[in-house]
């Protein structure tokens, strides 16, 4: 196969198999990512198949419990995207029986428009975007009965009151015997996890289990508690009173109210977190060459949540203005 048919099928593939199957291991469908780019022909790069789990949990297709090694599809939902001129985002299952749904729609009524996913080298390829659009919001719930799917009004907004604040969690073991040999922890200077051998200091640290698997634990006052990696980080940076995160408002007419969400890529937002954000454009967030995630469309209401919940102070970049000559300063 081209290269071309590669990065334009190869998600699409797999969210229907994903659709069809329903749960599984979440170890298994790594795995299943690597195996299946293999066979395909694309060379990935280190983690890439932890990184198209992620993405593909944050656009809202999967779910992803790594504690209990479980993944599960996500019910299908039509949901319309914050501010975007009438757009909405089919998420969640995408099964045969949606998919001929969805082209029965479009050849007869309903404006579709598919965005396919263009990856990074070493990226594995991620299922085409879904917009539909719309001019009277009340069609899209007889769309979202059509095509088998539930109406969501904006998924962003309400994920936004189901963000948990940034805690410590139960208390729990400190590291101890052979595991002490694979302590780590957090180093605000370097922005990563480094050895160390002992553990007498507050701060993040995580170290191997008896079962190898990976715990992550933030220490406060002589006493550790469980907590997940990214929100560990993010208690961190709270300690350090170290902020992560900006936002920058657009700069069309009308559009102050909307803006770029850009976050240190050191810093990866919680899965929940990320969804609201990613649930904004029903695009991932885009990276490049630079060291900072940045989400589009975002409300500034949706940013401000995000950080708050985190415990950040939301920096508000200068708005970019045009210029004369249609640049932009």
């Amino acid at each position: 196969m081209t290269g071309l048919l590669n990065s334009t099928e190869f998600g699409g593939i797999l969210l229907r198999w994903l659709s069809e199957s329903r749960s599984g291991k979440a170890s298994a469908l790594r795995d299943g990512v690597r195996n299946q780019a293999q066979a395909w022909g694309l060379e990935l790069a280190e983690y890439a198949d932890w990184d198209w789990m992620r993405k593909v949990a944050a656009l809202g297709f999967i779910d992803v419990d790594l504690r209990a090694d479980r993944w599960s599809v996500a019910p299908p939902v039509l949901t319309r995207l914050p501010h975007a001129d009438g757009l909405a985002v089919l998420t969640g299952a995408r099964t045969a029986r949606i998919s001929t749904r969805v082209e029965e729609a479009a050849q007869e009524w309903m404006e579709l428009i598919t965005v396919p996913h263009r990856p990074e080298a070493g990226e594995a390829p991620l299922p085409d975007t879904l917009l539909f659009q719309y001019e009277d919001p009340r069609i899209l719930r007889e769309a979202a009965e059509f095509l088998g799917a539930r109406y969501v009004p904006c998924a962003a907004l309400q994920l936004t009151e189901l963000l948990p604040q940034a805690a410590p969690g139960p208390e729990s073991a400190p590291p101890g015997g052979s595991t002490a040999d694979t302590l780590e922890k957090y180093e605000m200077r370097r922005q990563r996890f480094v050895p160390v051998a002992r553990d007498d200091e507050d701060g993040l640290y995580r170290w191997r289990g008896a079962d190898y698997a990976r715990l992550t634990r933030v220490r406060r006052d002589g006493v550790f508690h469980a907590v997940e990696r990214e929100t560990g980080i993010y208690l961190e940076l709270a300690r350090h009173r170290t902020g992560a995160m900006r936002w920058r408002p657009e700069s069309g007419q009308g559009r102050a109210c909307l803006g770029r969400l850009f976050v240190d890529r050191y810093a990866p937002l919680p899965a929940l977190h990320e969804r609201a954000a990613v649930l904004c454009s029903g695009f991932p967030p885009s990276t490049g060459e630079t060291q900072t995630r940045a989400y589009d469309n975002v409300p500034r209401a949706v940013a401000e949540a995000i950080a708050a919940s985190l415990q950040q102070n939301l920096e508000t970049m200068p708005r970019r203005v045009a210029a004369t000559g249609g640049r932009i300063k």
